[in-house]
């Protein structure tokens, strides 16, 4: 089974585009205990919104919703995500940058992600804005059995 499952939720980018710069001025450095120090580039903001509860109630999940800002031509080392099984990403920035899993890299702009498996991004020239839903008590491989929204696609 892929550990990348594409997406095609009518989202409304701007939206969330506009949500994301309102709240950005509250984002910190992305710090992990695995790490010796923040990660600069990378910025976390636990938030949640009326449409982002939608978007939740639309997929059936319960989940922690944050917002990521990567800084282009960075690099969000190799990781396993802590205490999360999946997630349902949604890139909001243009020429979205790719998600290595083993040494595989996959473009998508919204998917659900195994994050219990090894993966890690180098963002292009470009800023990476992400909407994450973090989910803890369903494993990727329950949730895509049951989840809308999935789109075939023919390769990686």
């Amino acid at each position: 089974m892929e550990p990348i499952t594409h997406l095609n939720y009518p989202l409304n980018k701007d939206l969330l585009l506009v949500i994301a710069e309102m709240v950005k001025q509250d984002a910190k450095p992305y710090t992990d205990p695995r790490y010796e120090k923040s990660l600069d580039t990378w910025l976390i903001l636990k938030h949640t919104a009326p449409y982002i509860e939608k978007i939740m109630e639309d997929f059936g999940v319960n989940g922690s919703p944050r917002f990521y800002w990567q800084e282009a031509n960075s690099v969000l080392p190799m990781h396993v995500d802590n205490n999360t099984t999946c997630s349902l990403n949604f890139i909001l920035t243009e020429n979205p940058a790719p998600v290595t899993i083993g040494d595989v890299d996959y473009t998508y702009e919204q998917a659900l992600l195994n994050t219990t498996v090894l993966h890690g991004v180098k963002t292009n020239d470009e800023d990476r804005i992400l909407l994450k839903i973090s989910i803890f008590d369903e494993s990727y491989e329950d949730l895509l059995k049951r989840i809308p929204y999935v789109k075939e696609v023919v390769n990686g």
